[in-house]
């Protein structure tokens, strides 16, 4: 009885190193916020200068008109959209001309480290 449980238990636990990946854990990892953008949020004013959020490769011309936004950009590149808590929110990806941003919900963000409101 003890010799066919002890054998059970190294079966279960040799399927379980098979199954698991490799450094694969039981318990949920936290995940941190990066404390690189907390500050930016606090300080909206320097944000252009010392912000740390990703912005657009090329300068872009950003146009808000009710909920929809309008980039020009004079070339096709990515731009990332944050989120008030400088949480990153979404890319797009921008072809060269007028590009039409439209179905972000209500709310603030920073588009290439500028801060866009949609209503």
């Amino acid at each position: 009885m003890l010799k066919s449980l002890i054998a059970r238990l190294i079966v279960l636990f040799l399927a379980l190193l098979v199954i698991l990946p490799t450094g694969a854990s039981l318990r949920k990892k936290r995940v941190l916020a990066k404390p690189d953008t907390i500050p930016l949020v606090e300080r909206i004013q320097d944000f252009g200068q010392t912000g740390r959020m990703s912005c657009s490769t090329f300068p872009v011309k950003i146009h808000t008109s009710g909920r929809a936004v309008q980039v020009h950009s004079d070339h096709s590149q990515l731009l990332p959209i944050y989120t008030r808590s400088g949480a990153f929110f979404m890319a797009v990806r921008l072809t060269k001309g007028v590009n039409w941003l439209s179905g972000l919900p209500s709310g603030h963000y920073f588009i290439n480290n500028r801060p866009v409101t949609i209503n």
